[in-house]
């Protein structure tokens, strides 16, 4: 068993990283809209990544309510940053999808992150970039089966 101050100290550099972490995505988040918050950030990764959705799939991925989801689609497409249109599986929805100027600037954002990352690792030896990436995996794949179980 691991001793208390172990912990404190894995729990404290941990939190620091989670603030670090927010910290970045406000910045990217700003990068591509100055009045972009979070949620809407959130909205334009998921867009990113799965392309056009319907506002109940970004609801249930963001774990957030259909009104406030409503709220953030309706804020995001006003900053030009997505559009809604007819789905045409199912005429009652609308999908939303990001505007290429929303996902240039998204992947722009990222860029110019992994490049401070790069930066910050660039005196390590691939080894310890190497295990670095094994305990980060290993951590985030211990939290998966945590939060399926």
């Amino acid at each position: 068993m691991h001793d208390e101050e172990l912990f404190t100290t894995v729990e404290r550099e941990f939190t620091t990283t989670l603030l670090r972490a927010r910290q970045t995505l406000m910045r990217r988040a700003k990068a591509i809209h100055p009045e972009l918050q979070a949620p809407g950030y959130r909205i334009l990764s998921i867009l990113v990544h799965h392309d056009s959705q319907q506002q109940g799939f970004l609801a249930e991925s963001l774990q957030l309510d259909k009104a406030t989801i409503s709220r953030l689609v309706k804020q995001l497409e006003t900053q030009g940053l997505i559009t809604r249109a007819a789905d045409p599986k199912d005429g009652r929805a609308q999908l939303v999808s990001i505007t290429e100027r929303a996902r240039d600037a998204w992947y722009a954002s990222g860029q110019a992150q992994r490049q401070r990352l790069r930066d910050k690792l660039e005196d390590w030896s691939t080894e310890d970039v190497q295990r670095f990436a094994d305990l980060l995996h290993r951590l985030n794949d211990n939290s998966d089966a945590a939060d399926a179980g």
